[in-house]
Order: C-alpha cells, then sequence, then structure tokens
C-alpha cells in the first residue's frame, strides 16, 4: 500500500541539497523520503497532544536564550527596520 503524498516545492542550499543526495544514496532512498523523514521527526516534539506542554517548552527555550527586549514593545514594521 502506498503512502499519498502532497507536491510541495523547496529551496535549498547547494551544499545542503549535495549532502542530502548523497545521504539519500547511501541509504538507498529519495531525497523525499530523507526530509519527510527529518520533517517528520522535527514536528513530533510540537505536536504534542498537549498544547500546554509544547507552550511551557517554548518559554522555556526562550528563557535560556538569554534575550532580553528591555521593556521595547515590538509592531510588525519594526521588523523591516535595519
Amino acid at each position: 500500500m502506498s503512502v499519498k503524498t502532497k507536491r510541495a516545492t523547496i529551496y535549498l542550499e547547494p551544499e545542503l541539497h549535495r549532502i542530502l543526495k548523497v545521504k539519500a544514496a547511501e541509504r538507498s532512498k529519495s531525497v523525499s523520503e530523507l526530509v519527510n523523514e527529518a520533517v517528520r521527526e522535527t514536528l513530533v516534539g510540537y505536536t504534542a497532544d498537549d498544547p500546554q506542554s509544547w507552550l511551557d517548552e517554548s518559554f522555556k527555550l526562550m528563557d535560556q536564550a538569554g534575550a532580553n527586549s528591555e521593556g521595547r514593545k515590538w509592531k510588525r514594521e519594526d521588523l523591516y527596520d535595519v
């Protein structure tokens, strides 16, 4: 039984694409299969049955990053100020 898939276009850095092709060949898999596996493994932690645990983990990681806005309020437009 085959799994139904959806087509998606992603853009990779050339070196990352080269490494994926090599790893896929080593494992006798397609690049798509490797990308699917990587995305699935990455999302496991983000799709917990308990959304509160995901939120708690997110805030814990933010605290560990040690960033400080110093009370500044951010707006979307601020993202484009350089």
